[in-house]
């Protein structure tokens, strides 16, 4: 699920900044991570 919502994430900030493209997508996203604004919790269920 994790990937599935990366790229959520990099849909909507395309969709909201003309211009941008999938690296500047990229970008953003991987700022929010290095700044702490974003992080994922990811668990197994068995």
């Amino acid at each position: 699920m994790p990937p599935g919502v990366r790229e959520a994430f990099r849909t909507l900030y395309r969709e909201h900044r003309p211009g941008a493209d999938d690296a500047a997508a990229g970008l953003w996203l991987d700022a929010l991570i290095a700044d702490g604004r974003y992080a994922e919790e990811v668990y197994a269920a068995g």
